[in-house]
C-alpha cells in the first residue's frame, strides 16, 4: 500500500483520474491519516468532492478534536464547516 504521503500527493494533483484521487482519500482513511485529512479539508483549490470525502473518513475515524478545528476555521469553506460540526 502506498504511503500516506504518496496517497495526499495523489489527492492534491489534478492529473490522476478523480476515482483514483477519491480512492487515495478513502486509503488515508484507512491508514488513519488525520493530519493529511485534516489539511485537505483546510486547503483551497482541493475539489468539494474530495473535501468532503476527507470529512466523511474523519468522522468515520472519530477524529472530533480535527472536526472541531475544521468546523471553527473561518479558512474552511462554509459548506465543509458545517459538515465537519458535530
Amino acid at each position: 500500500m502506498p504511503s500516506k504521503r504518496i496517497l495526499f500527493q495523489q489527492v492534491v494533483k489534478k492529473s490522476p483520474p478523480r476515482e483514483a484521487r477519491r480512492e487515495a482519500v478513502r486509503g488515508l482513511g484507512r491508514m488513519g491519516a488525520v493530519e493529511q485529512l485534516r489539511t485537505l479539508t483546510q486547503t483551497n483549490g482541493i475539489d468539494g468532492p474530495f473535501r468532503r470525502a476527507a470529512v466523511r473518513e474523519l468522522r468515520e475515524l472519530g477524529a472530533t478534536a480535527a472536526l472541531e478545528t475544521i468546523s471553527e476555521s473561518r479558512a474552511v469553506d462554509p459548506a465543509i464547516r458545517e459538515q465537519a460540526q458535530p
